[in-house]
């Protein structure tokens, strides 16, 4: 008989809860009703079966008053109980059967309930300490050293218009950001060039003209190990674009695409506007999911929109997308017809530069392979 059909048969009902410290316990609630009608011979006996850490167990419990039996899975029933010293072990110290039927006591609950708690317990090994990550470590050192003036050693000094009550502009101001050459030479060269490499003990400053400070400041945090928020990049999305392609922040330019992907609604009187845009930064994505959106209306858009400023190569594009919509299980395999995600994935994983356009990245693996 399976354990769940004894529980049925013996109207027992099994609770468990686990609480986790430098131990593990685990508490089994079960509950055995009409207790005061089950036959008291001696042999008779509720068979209780659980499961706990990966053991089988079984709990014998002798209406009659014989007492409480322990067995495990690879043990005999009727053994010494597999783990020493349960409260419940050898035939001591057992509550009276006259005392659990006294009314007075309120041992046994509604329907003649009676409620048994069994408490297991397992010491866990020794957790031995385990330093943080140095990676981790890493990061949280240089995302402490961003825009701090005491150790810095280079200045970037971003130009900030002002403006006259009316809105009109009356001149530029000036946010300064700290930075630090080892640091932009290691993880954006981009923004350590204009400070050349001399080094003679003073703050080499240079001035940014056409970045947003807010734009600059996400760069820059970027570049210290910080993560700019998808709101941001949403809000963002083209100046990040734009800052990040000029410094060559490969990352942080494909987040920011991704961005612009998911908040852009591609409509027919703003998909040309949108691909000449993804075309000039090599916005592959982008470029992809507009394309998409002319190949899908091409009805509409081939009678309202002007293709007259559309580079040639674009045609291309617009042909792979069609053989891929037609045939979809090659497109799958094809390297030619690949989505761009398909081909930045397999350049990563190469260890290639996955900025670019469609036909460079086709190129870059293609010539890996060979």
């Amino acid at each position: 008989m399976s354990s769940a059909a004894a529980h049925k048969r013996n109207g027992i009902i099994n609770d468990a809860s686990v609480s986790k410290s430098t131990k593990m316990t685990q508490l089994f609630k079960f509950r055995i009703k009409k207790f005061d009608a089950l036959p008291t011979t001696r042999n008779h006996f509720v068979p209780i079966v659980f499961t706990f850490n990966g053991h089988k167990w079984l709990l014998g419990v002798y209406p009659g008053g014989r007492g409480l039996v322990w067995s495990h899975e690879e043990s005999k029933e009727g053994q010494s109980p597999f783990l020493k010293k349960l409260p419940s072990s050898g035939w001591n110290d057992f509550i009276a059967r006259s005392d659990i039927l006294d009314a007075s006591k309120n041992i046994l609950g509604d329907d003649d309930e009676l409620t048994l708690v069994v408490s297991i317990e397992i010491e866990q090994p020794a957790t031995a300490f385990v330093p943080i990550d140095p990676k981790n470590t890493l990061v949280k050192m240089i995302q402490g050293m961003f825009r701090d003036p005491e150790t810095a050693d280079v200045l970037f000094e971003v130009s900030k218009m002002k403006a006259n009550e009316d809105g009109s502009k009356r001149g530029k101001s000036y946010v300064h950001f700290p930075a630090h050459r080892s640091i932009l030479q290691g993880c954006a060269p981009m923004l350590a060039a204009p400070f050349g490499n001399s080094n003679k003990g003073e703050l080499a400053t240079v001035a940014v003209h056409d970045v947003k400070p807010k734009v600059f400041r996400h760069l820059l945090w970027y570049v210290y190990g910080g993560t700019v928020s998808n709101v941001a990049l949403k809000a963002n999305a083209k100046d990040i674009i734009d800052a990040a392609d000029k410094y060559s922040i490969v990352g942080l330019k494909l987040a920011a695409e991704a961005a612009l992907v998911e908040s852009t609604n591609i409509t027919v009187e703003n998909a040309i506007d949108n691909l000449l845009y993804a075309d000039s930064k090599n916005l592959a994505v982008l470029k992809e999911a507009v394309i998409d959106f002319l190949v899908d209306n091409g009805k509409e858009v081939s009678s309202k929109a002007s293709f007259d400023d559309l580079p040639g190569h674009v045609v291309k594009d617009v042909l792979v997308a069609t053989a891929r919509k037609e045939d979809r299980e090659r497109a799958a395999d094809d390297i030619d017809m690949m989505r761009v995600s398909e081909l930045r994935r397999k350049l990563h994983q190469k260890g290639l530069d996955v900025d670019g356009s469609r036909e460079a990245m086709i190129e870059a693996l293609k010539s890996s392979s060979s």
